[in-house]
C-alpha cells in the first residue's frame, strides 16, 4: 500500500515522474470530473475494472454512474473542494459496471489552483466492503443480540466464548471490561477475566496500543463508529497478523457512552493473498523489464495495452504503441498469421506460436502468445517476441543456395540424379534426360528406373546405392550397362556421395554418370595395339638376339684371324699389309662391341638379363674403369680424377657396375676437347651411392637431352660422324642403372660440359629370379 500511495502522491501532485508508464501499471483508475460532471479517465484500469471503455465514460456525466443512493453525498463531497472549503476529499460510493452491477470505490479528490477540474482516484474496494459487510453483518447481529437479550447472560456468554472474532469491551479509559474467549486464547490467558482493567499496552507493541487508544478515543468523542480498519497486530508471542477491526460507542438506556466494543477478524490469509498479487506483479514488472525479449499485452480486439520495449533504432516509444491496433506495425501480408495464433488460444487455452515482420523495423521476429484470464475469463493476450532476423536471413540464403544448387544440378553437363534413402528420386539433371530419355516423372524410384534401365545389373546398383547409405561415405567409381528408353546400350562410370540428412531423418544423396561407351570401345582398341607392339617387340629383340649371337660367331673368326696375321704366325707380312690386317682387327673389335651392346639391350628388354650379384669395393672397381680410361685421356692430354668421401662395400653385378662407369667415362674422354677435364665424384651414404661424371666438354643442347636415353640414337649427326658411335652406350647405361634400382639424370650446358648424376642402393632387393644362363645362351 505504502508504494501505491506515494504513486498517487506523485502523480496528484504534478512530480515530474513520467505519469504515463507509472499510470498505466497502477491497478488504480485515475481521471478528471469537471464542475460540470463531466469525466475524464485517464488510464486503462477503469475498462479493466468497470467495463466501459475511455470513451463510453467520457460520454456521461460522472454522477451517472454513481449508484442513486450515494450521487448526493458524492456530489457534496466534490463541492467541498470546489467552495474551497478543503483541499482534498476521500468518499466511498458504489459505481455502475458496463454489466449494470456495482462496484465499491473509494475515492480521493485534490482541486489544483485556480483549475476548474479536480483530479480523482478511483480504487476497487469491493471485496474489502463485502468483507466490511460480513463483519458488520457479524457485528450488527451481535449488536442486536446484545441490544435484544442484555439480561440474557447466557446468551451473551456463549457468544463471547465461541465465536471465532476477538470481541472486547473497553471503558472509557479503554481498560478492558470483559473479553471472549478468542481473545483471551490469542493474548495467552487461561480465563478471558484476568484482562480485566489492563489495556492494550500489557498485550500490544506501544506503536499499536497507542494507535487502538486514539481510535477509541475517536470512537466516544464522535459517537461514531469506525468500520473495517485494517490494521497489524503484533501479539504477545511475537506473530504479526491482519485484522478487519470495527470499534462501536457503548451506551447506556440514557445514552451516555461509557465505553466501547471492538470486534476484529483476522484477515491474515486475505492480507497476505493481496501482498502476493502485489509481490507477483512487482516481479512481472521486473521480468519484462530485464529480459532481452519484446512481451507485450493485447485486448481481444488486438489492442496494445503495454510493450516492454523496442529496438533502440526504430525511433519510437513503447507509450507511442500503447493503445494502438497491433495491425499498425505488421505488414498486410501477416495480419491472418496473427489472428489465426490468437484463435487458437482462444479455442483451445494454450501457447500458439507464429513468426512475423515488424512492418517499421524490418525485424523477423519469433512469438509465443498466450491467454491473459481475469476471473476464469480470458480478456486478453502476453505475447513474447524474440528477434530472430540473423536466423531468418540464414534461412533465406540457404533456400537461394538450395535453388542454386538446384539450378545448377539441373544444368549440369553431366548426368546427375538426387536421391534419398528410401530410393525417393527428388531430381535429375536435363543431361540425364537427354541421355537416357526418361523425365524424373518416368523415374520416380531407383527401383522403377532399374526395371525399365538396367537389365543386367540392376542387382549391383542397388548394392551400389546400399553401401552409400551404411558406409556415409563417397562410394567409389564403378561401371555398369545402362540401357537407355529407346533400348541404346550404354557403359556408365557411376559415383555417389552423400549430401546430408532430410528432415524425416532419411540420407540424402547425389550419383554423378559419365557416358563411357566409346572410352571403352577406344580402351579396347588401345589394349590389342599394345599387345600388337609389344608382340612386335619381343619379335624384334628376339631377332636381334638371335642375329647378334649369329654375327658373333664368324666375327670371332675374323678377329682371330687377324690377329694370327698380325701377329705373323703365319709368316711375314710387308708394312702396307701390317695395316690392312691391324683396320681388320680393329673394325672387328668394334663391330663385336656394338654387337655385344645389341644383345645386353635385347636381353634387358626381354627381361632376360639377370644381374650376377657379389659384394665388392665400390672405389677399387671404378680405379679398374679409370686405368683403362686412363690410356684414352693421356692421348688427349685430358685430366683424369676421382674423389670419394669414404669406401664401402656394394652389392651388384660387378661387370655391369664397371660397364656403367666404362661407357660414362668413355663418352666423357670422346667429347671432351684436349686439355680438359673429366671428374668422377662419389659420394657414399649408409643406402646408396650417387655418383657424378662431370666433364669439360662440348654439352648437350636442352632439346637434345630428352633424347640422350633412347637406343639407337644420336643427338647430332655431324657430331656423330666427327666423333662416332652407336647411340646405344647410354640407352644400355641406363637400362643397366633401373636394373640396380637406381636412377640418372643429366645436366648439361652447350660449350661448358655436362654432369651426369645417378643413383644406386648399396644393397638390392632380394627377387625370386631364374638364372637363364650366359649371354651365349640368347
Amino acid at each position: 500500500m505504502a508504494l501505491k500511495d506515494t504513486t498517487h502522491k506523485h502523480i496528484l501532485s504534478g512530480d515530474p515522474i513520467d505519469s504515463y508508464c507509472l499510470l498505466e501499471i497502477s491497478t488504480d483508475m485515475f481521471g478528471c470530473v469537471s464542475c460540470d460532471g463531466s469525466f475524464v479517465p485517464v488510464n486503462s484500469a477503469w475498462e479493466d475494472t468497470v467495463g466501459f471503455t475511455t470513451l463510453e465514460l467520457q460520454n456521461q456525466p460522472w454522477y451517472t454512474f454513481i449508484h442513486p443512493e450515494d450521487r448526493q453525498d458524492a456530489r457534496a463531497k466534490i463541492e467541498i473542494i470546489e467552495t474551497g472549503e478543503r483541499d482534498s476529499v476521500t468518499f466511498e460510493n458504489r459505481f455502475q459496471c458496463k454489466d449494470e452491477s456495482y462496484k465499491w470505490l473509494k475515492w480521493r479528490a485534490i482541486k489544483p489552483p485556480k483549475k476548474q477540474f479536480c483530479y480523482v482516484v478511483a480504487t476497487d474496494i469491493s471485496q474489502q466492503k463485502r468483507l466490511e459487510a460480513q463483519l458488520k453483518e457479524g457485528e450488527t447481529r451481535f449488536q442486536q443480540l446484545a441490544v435484544k437479550h442484555v439480561q440474557e447472560g447466557d446468551l451473551l456468554h456463549t457468544l463471547m466464548e465461541n465465536t471465532p472474532d476477538h470481541i472486547y469491551f473497553k471503558d472509557t479509559e479503554s481498560r478492558f471490561i470483559r473479553i471472549n474467549r478468542s481473545l483471551a486464547d490469542r493474548f495467552g490467558l487461561k480465563n478471558p477475566a484476568d484482562a480485566v482493567q489492563k489495556t492494550d499496552f500489557d498485550f500490544f507493541t506501544r506503536e499499536h496500543a497507542q494507535q487502538a487508544y486514539q481510535d477509541e478515543q475517536t470512537v466516544i468523542e464522535s459517537g461514531k463508529p469506525i468500520e473495517g480498519i485494517q490494521e497489524k497486530e503484533t501479539w504477545p508471542d511475537e506473530q504479526d497478523t491482519w485484522a478487519s477491526t470495527t470499534k462501536v460507542p457503548i451506551r447506556d438506556r440514557e445514552g451516555r457512552i461509557i465505553g466501547t466494543c471492538g470486534i476484529s477478524r483476522d484477515i491474515t490469509e486475505y492480507y497476505r493473498a493481496q501482498q502476493a498479487v502485489r509481490d507477483s506483479e512487482a516481479n512481472w514488472r521486473s521480468l519484462v523489464e530485464s529480459v532481452p525479449d519484446i512481451i507485450s499485452t493485447i485486448t481481444l480486439d488486438y489492442c496494445i495495452e503495454f510493450i516492454n520495449r523496442l529496438p533502440p533504432n526504430l525511433g519510437l516509444k513503447p507509450k507511442d504503441m500503447v493503445g494502438k491496433s497491433v495491425f499498425d506495425f505488421l505488414p498486410a501480408e501477416h495480419h491472418e498469421r496473427l489472428k489465426e495464433a490468437c484463435a487458437k488460444v482462444i479455442e483451445t487455452g494454450e501457447l500458439a506460436t507464429y513468426e512475423v515482420q515488424g512492418l517499421i523495423s524490418g525485424f523477423w521476429y519469433a512469438s509465443c502468445i498466450g491467454p491473459i484470464q481475469q476471473d476464469g475469463e480470458l480478456v486478453g493476450f502476453v505475447m513474447a517476441s524474440t528477434n530472430i532476423t540473423e536466423r531468418k536471413q540464414a534461412e533465406i540464403e540457404l533456400q537461394q543456395s538450395e535453388e542454386r544448387f538446384r539450378r545448377a544440378v539441373l544444368s549440369a553437363p553431366l548426368p546427375i540424379m538426387i536421391h534419398a534413402e528410401n530410393g525417393e528420386v527428388l531430381q535429375i539433371s536435363r543431361a540425364w534426360t537427354e541421355l537416357t530419355g526418361y523425365t524424373l516423372e518416368d523415374i520416380p524410384t531407383i527401383s522403377e528406373w532399374l526395371e525399365q534401365s538396367d537389365r543386367e545389373e540392376a542387382e549391383e546398383i542397388e548394392a551400389h546405392f546400399a553401401h552409400l547409405y551404411s558406409s556415409q561415405e563417397r562410394v567409389a567409381e564403378g561401371e555398369y550397362v545402362i540401357f537407355t528408353k529407346s533400348g541404346k546400350r550404354q557403359i556408365w562410370e557411376f559415383s555417389s556421395s552423400l549430401l546430408g540428412t532430410l528432415p524425416d531423418k532419411r540420407h540424402l544423396g547425389i550419383s554423378m554418370a559419365l557416358d563411357i561407351t566409346e572410352r571403352i570401345k577406344t580402351q579396347k582398341a588401345m589394349q590389342q595395339a599394345k599387345e600388337t607392339a609389344e608382340y612386335a617387340s619381343r619379335a624384334k629383340s628376339d631377332f636381334l638376339a638371335n642375329m647378334s649371337h649369329e654375327l658373333r660367331t664368324p666375327l670371332n673368326a675374323i678377329i682371330g684371324f687377324a690377329e694370327i696375321l698380325r701377329d705373323e704366325l703365319v709368316g711375314e707380312i710387308n708394312d702396307e699389309q701390317r695395316e690392312c690386317v691391324s683396320d681388320i682387327h680393329i673394325s672387328g673389335e668394334h663391330l663385336l662391341e656394338m654387337i655385344n651392346d645389341i644383345l645386353d639391350l635385347s636381353k634387358i628388354e626381354a627381361g632376360k638379363m639377370v644381374l650376377q650379384l657379389e659384394e665388392f669395393s665400390i672405389v677399387e672397381a671404378v680405379e679398374e674403369v679409370n686405368a683403362i680410361i686412363t690410356a684414352l685421356a693421356v692421348r688427349k692430354n685430358l685430366e683424369l680424377t676421382l674423389d670419394y668421401n669414404r669406401n664401402c662395400e656394394i652389392e651388384a653385378d660387378r661387370v655391369k657396375f664397371k660397364q656403367i662407369f666404362y661407357n660414362l667415362l668413355s663418352n666423357a674422354v670422346k667429347f671432351t676437347p684436349e686439355g680438359g677435364k673429366v671428374v668422377t665424384h662419389l659420394e657414399i651414404s649408409d643406402t646408396e651411392l650417387c655418383a657424378e661424371v662431370i666433364d669439360t666438354g662440348i654439352g648437350i643442347s636442352e632439346a637434345d637431352q630428352a633424347k640422350l636415353f633412347a637406343p639407337f640414337t644420336q643427338i647430332d649427326t655431324s657430331k656423330s660422324r666427327r666423333y662416332g658411335g652407336t647411340g646405344l652406350g647410354l640407352a644400355l647405361t641406363q637400362r643397366l642403372i633401373m636394373l640396380h634400382g637406381g636412377e640418372i639424370r643429366v645436366e648439361s650446358h652447350e660449350g661448358k660440359g655436362s654432369n651426369f648424376t645417378f643413383r644406386i642402393p648399396l644393397q638390392q632387393v632380394k627377387q625370386d629370379t631364374d638364372d637363364t644362363g650366359s649371354d651365349d645362351a640368347v
